[in-house]
This record gives C-alpha cells, structure tokens and sequence, in this order.
C-alpha cells in the first residue's frame, strides 16, 4: 500500500509538471500569434499611410503637408485612388486622426479650383484605419515632421502643431505606433507590436549647399 501511494505521489508529481509545461506552451503560442496579429494589422495601416504619403507631391513646389498638422492628426494632399501615375492626379485631402485609441481617415474629394488653389468638399466619408493602438513607447504622439537643414534631416522634428511656414518646410514624414491584437485574448505586454515607416516628400536629393533651402516636392 505504502508503494502504491508513493508510486501515485510521484505520478501526481510528474503530470503536474507536464500540465505546467503545456500551459507554458499554449500561452507562448498564443502570445506569438497575438504579436503575428498586432503586426500584420499595424503594417498594413502603416503601408496604406505611406503610399498615400508617396503619392503626396501631385503638383511641383506645392507643400502637400499642411498647417495644424500634429502630433495626433495628419493633414496632407495626395493623389486620388488611381491617379497616383496621371499627368495632372485629381487631388484629394486627408486627414489621419488618432482618437479614442483608433486611426480614423477623412477623405475630401476636389470640389474645384486649379493647382494650387484646389477647393475641396466640406464634408469627407470617415473610415476607421485600426483600433487598439497608441503612441510607441516614448512617445507622446504618432507623428512627427522633419525638414532639411544644411543638406540633411533635422535630427529634432518640427514643432506641433505646424505653422504654416513650417509645413511647407516638411519634406519628411514618420509614423510610428503600437498596435495590441484585436481579437486574441493574450493581453501581456509582449503581444504588442511597434511599427514604424516614414516617406519622402522630395522628388530630388537635398542641395548640400547649406544656403540652399530643400523644400518639398522639388
């Protein structure tokens, strides 16, 4: 009898120890599919910003980023869905807001006008980009504005919200946030995932000349 309690002492043991090493497992897995799923759902909105971005210098020496931009919300010209490779792109207003932990864009179609005095609609269709985001680690906001200085990138971005004078300075872009899984329940720190991108709003390279202001889209 004395054996058999043994026996079954140490097999109560030894399942414990397998029972804990599976939930280990199952939780590390589950830990690296909540980060797959934050990744995948920041680098897409992420991607979707900057090709926008890319397709931002519609009409030469026009200034596609514009003044209140902050840290919080993007406000930026670019070409319409297709017209990114056209002659003369139609142009279209966004405004990327981070509110209430989510991305949320506003497009504003052309109501009229010509280069560079586009008129744009008073009201814009909203669409939400992602949920469940925030500033990355550090950081205060998600964006932030650079301009060229003596041939390069400032090493300190612009000031927010952007005057006017400094948005039509901004030849550099940079998001950077951090998404948290929106469906799997694994909520530690280590499911979250920080994404960061940037775009060049310059159509060539910045004069080394330090009296010579690199401007965008030029």
């Amino acid at each position: 009898m004395v054996e058999l309690l043994v026996g079954m002492a140490m097999g109560m043991v030894v399942l414990a120890g397998l029972t804990m090493v599976i939930i280990v497992t199952l939780h590390g897995n589950a830990r690296v599919d909540a980060r797959v799923e934050a990744t995948q759902n920041a680098r897409l909105t992420v991607t979707e910003i900057m090709e926008e971005l890319h397709s931002a210098c519609i009409s030469p020496k026009i200034a596609p980023v514009k003044e209140s931009s902050s840290g919080t919300k993007l406000v930026f010209w670019h070409a319409a869905g297709g017209e990114a490779k056209a002659v003369e792109p139609k142009p279209v207003k966004s405004e990327v807001t981070y509110e209430g932990g989510a991305l949320w864009q506003t497009d504003y179609a052309q109501a009229g006008g010509a280069s560079p005095e586009w008129t744009f609609a008073a009201t814009g269709e909203r669409r939400k980009l992602i949920g469940n985001v925030e500033p990355a680690p550090g950081k205060t906001g998600l964006f932030n504005y650079y301009r060229y200085e003596d041939g390069a990138l400032a090493e300190s971005p612009l000031a927010t919200p952007l005057s006017k004078a400094a948005a039509e300075e901004t030849v550099y872009v940079k998001l950077s946030l951090t998404a948290e899984p929106a469906s799997n329940p694994v909520h530690d720190a280590a499911a979250d995932a920080t994404v960061s991108d940037s775009a060049t709003l310059r159509l060539t390279p910045p004069a080394y000349d330090e009296e010579t202001v690199a401007l965008p889209c030029q």
